[in-house]
């Protein structure tokens, strides 16, 4: 929801982030409103939209100590990882470079951004895996490798 009413229905430490990402939406808005582009900010809410469904996935999978097979987990943690949402969110204030069209293949998810989110990511897990698994985070592409494949942190990891 992008309404300022629907802060009631959150957690106290939750009501600061929505304003402010109400916020920053509601400035863009404006902007690109006098622009002629307000097309830009569908596509960037669209995108936070996905990104947000694939944070709750994630807190479930942890809250249920769940850990999903390496195919699964990717498919939430290519989101997760923000690529394309930073892609997206970067495309809003370029200027007339970027147009409709621009947006639309953007969510197409193209090779290019699906490469840049598979590589990031999983360098991401490489570095953070064992920090994020002392605090009980959810788990990363190592853990579900090591376990879907019987494999040691070694294996996962080459």
């Amino acid at each position: 929801m992008w309404d300022v009413s629907a802060m009631n229905q959150l957690p106290g430490y939750m009501k600061l982030c929505y304003r402010s990402l109400l916020d920053v939406y509601s400035e863009t808005e404006k902007d690109m409103a006098d622009q002629g582009r307000l097309y830009r900010l569908h596509f960037a809410k669209e995108a936070m939209k996905t990104l947000v469904r694939n944070y709750f996935y994630e807190a479930k999978w942890c809250h249920q100590n769940y850990v999903p097979s390496l195919d699964e987990y990717m498919t939430v943690a290519l989101v997760t990882s923000g690529y394309s949402m930073l892609a997206t969110t970067s495309f809003v204030g370029m200027g007339n470079i970027v147009t409709k069209e621009a947006f639309e293949w953007l969510f197409t998810n193209p090779k290019m951004i699906k490469a840049s989110s598979v590589i990031c990511r999983l360098m991401d897990d490489m570095v953070s895996h064992k920090f994020e698994q002392k605090r009980g985070h959810v788990a990363s592409s190592i853990e579900c490798f090591m376990i879907q494949h019987g494999a040691t942190e070694e294996e996962a990891r080459e």
